[in-house]
C-alpha cells in the first residue's frame, strides 16, 4: 500500500473517531437535558452552603431540587445547638462508658468475648435483585454502608462486631472504598475477588494484606460456596469463624462513637421518611417507627421507569431470620466520588474518598440534624460533628450509612426528604484498555 493510500485510510479512521465522539457527546447532552426536567444542571446552579441554614421547628416544604454542597474544601459550620437535656430510653452515657462490655460501634452491651477480636467487614450483594431471596446477615451488623458501584447498582459493606452472623452474604467483590472500612474499624475484609486494579491496590498495602479474606480451600469453612445456588452469587461466610484464620485477631483500640440523648429535639425538622434514589434500578427509603425509635428499610422491588418515577418498594428482609432491615440511626454521607485515572473513568471504577470532612445528614428519633462527617484519624471511625467539631450523639443501636456524592440533589416535602444520586456525564477519551485486562464479572440488574 503506497503513502497516499495510507494517508487516505488514516483520514477515514480519524473522521470515524470524530463522528463517534460527536454522537456520544450528543447522547450525554441529551442525558443532561433529561436530568434538568427534575432539577437544574449542576453546572448552572452553585452548591448551596447548607451549613448556613437555620433548622426550623417545623419543616418548610419546597419542591424544587437543590444541589448538595461540595464535600471538600468546606468549613464545618452547621447551626449551633443550645443543649437541653431530654429523657432517653436506653443506656445512659455514664453507664455506657463505664461498662467494660460496651460495644463502641453501637453503644449497647455485648458479649465481652465477642469484643475481644477484630471486627469483620463483609461485602454483601443486593443485585441482581434475585439474590434477595437468600440474602442473609444484614440485620445482625453493627454498622452498614451502602454505596454506588457501577451500572446503576449499589452494594453493602456490613461490619460485624457485637454480634455474629452464621450466614452472611452472598459475598461479592471489593472496591476501593473498602480500604476505608478496613482502616477505620481495623477490620478483616471478607470479599470474593475484585476488579484487577482494586485487588492489586489492596494487596499492595502491607498492613491490609493479612486482613484480606478471600475464598480459598483453606478458608472454607467459614467462607464457602452454597452449591445449591446456581451462579457466582453463592458464597457465604460465618463471621464467627473468620478470626481463627487470620494471624492477628486481637482486640483493637476503637474510638467509641458518641451516643447520648437528642438535645433540643424541637430545634430539628420532623422527618419520618428518607428516600435515596441511586438510579432507576437501585432505590430505597427508611420509615421511622416512633413506638420503638427505629427506622425500617424498604427497597426497590423492580426497575422504575426513571429515577423517582413509578418506583415500587417492598420491605427489605433478612432471609436468615425473616427480620426486616432496621436501624436506630440513618446517616447520609456526602463524599467525593473520583476516578484515579481516565481508564477508571471509562468503565466507572470509582474511588470514593472518605477522607477529610464533608456534609452529613443525621436522622434519629424522627428528626433530621444537619452536621458534618469528620475523619480526623485514618485509623478510627468517622465522627459526626457540629460547626465547632463537637460530636453529635447518635442513638444507641445500629447505624446505617447511605453514601452519595456532592453532585447529588436533595428535596424536602413535609416530613419526607429525598436524595437523588447523580453521576455527571463521563468525558469521552481515547484511553485504551490495557492489553490482556480481564475485568471481574459485573452483576446485572435482571
Amino acid at each position: 500500500m503506497n503513502t497516499s493510500r495510507l494517508r487516505l485510510l488514516a483520514a477515514v479512521i480519524w473522521t470515524g473517531v470524530l463522528l463517534c465522539g460527536m454522537m456520544l457527546a450528543a447522547v450525554f447532552m441529551l442525558q443532561d437535558r433529561i436530568f434538568t426536567t427534575w432539577g437544574q444542571s449542576a453546572a448552572q446552579t452553585p452548591h448551596r452552603a447548607l451549613y448556613t441554614v437555620t433548622p426550623s421547628r417545623t419543616p418548610t416544604p419546597f419542591r424544587q431540587v437543590i444541589y448538595l454542597p461540595s464535600a471538600t474544601a468546606r468549613s464545618v459550620s452547621p447551626t449551633p445547638i443550645t443543649p437541653t437535656a431530654t429523657p432517653f430510653p436506653t443506656l445512659s452515657i455514664a453507664q455506657f462508658y463505664a461498662a467494660a462490655n460496651a460495644n463502641p460501634l453501637t453503644g449497647l452491651l455485648a458479649d465481652p468475648n465477642l469484643l475481644e477480636r477484630r471486627p469483620v467487614a463483609v461485602k454483601i450483594s443486593t443485585f441482581p435483585r434475585g439474590v434477595r431471596a437468600y440474602q442473609s446477615g444484614l440485620s445482625l451488623a453493627d454498622v452498614v454502608y451502602e454505596y454506588y458501584i457501577e451500572d446503576g447498582l449499589t452494594r453493602f459493606a456490613a461490619v460485624f462486631y457485637g454480634q455474629n452472623a452464621l450466614r452472611a452474604g452472598p459475598v461479592r467483590s471489593g472496591r476501593y472504598f473498602d480500604e476505608h472500612i478496613m482502616r477505620m474499624y481495623h477490620a478483616v475484609l471478607v470479599f470474593v475477588n475484585a476488579d484487577e486494579r482494586v485487588e492489586t491496590y489492596l494487596i499492595d498495602q502491607p498492613d491490609l494484606r493479612p486482613l484480606l479474606f478471600l475464598p480459598r480451600p483453606e478458608n472454607c469453612p467459614p467462607l464457602c460456596r452454597d452449591t445449591a445456588i446456581r451462579g457466582y452469587n453463592n458464597v457465604f461466610v460465618d463471621t464467627s469463624g473468620v478470626g481463627a484464620k487470620i494471624t492477628d485477631n486481637s482486640r483493637q483500640e476503637l474510638r467509641q462513637t458518641t451516643f447520648g440523648p437528642l438535645l433540643s429535639p424541637g430545634a430539628y425538622p420532623v422527618i419520618t421518611k428518607i428516600f435515596t434514589h441511586y438510579s432507576e434500578f437501585s432505590y430505597n427509603y427508611w420509615e421511622y417507627d416512633p413506638t420503638n425509635y427505629t427506622y425500617w428499610r424498604f427497597s426497590d422491588a423492580q426497575d422504575a421507569e426513571a429515577v423517582a418515577v413509578n418506583e415500587v418498594y417492598q420491605p427489605h428482609i433478612d432471609q436468615w431470620n425473616g427480620q426486616q432491615i432496621s436501624a436506630q440511626n440513618v446517616v447520609v454521607l456526602v463524599v467525593p466520588h473520583v476516578f484515579n485515572n481516565e481508564f477508571d473513568r471509562a468503565d466507572q471504577v470509582f474511588n470514593i474518598r472518605l477522607v477529610g470532612a464533608g456534609t452529613a445528614y443525621i436522622f434519629r428519633e424522627g428528626r433530621m440534624i444537619l452536621g458534618a462527617w469528620l475523619r480526623d484519624r485514618l485509623d478510627q471511625p468517622i465522627q459526626l460533628v457540629d460547626k465547632d467539631r463537637n460530636p453529635i450523639p447518635l442513638q444507641p443501636g445500629v447505624t446505617f450509612y447511605q453514601v452519595i456524592n456532592p453532585e447529588s440533589a436533595y428535596r424536602q416535602n413535609g416530613e419526607t426528604v429525598e436524595f437523588f444520586f447523580f453521576i455527571p456525564p463521563r468525558v469521552v477519551t481515547l484511553t485504551p484498555t490495557p492489553f490482556g485486562f480481564q475485568p471481574s464479572p459485573t452483576p446485572k440488574r435482571r
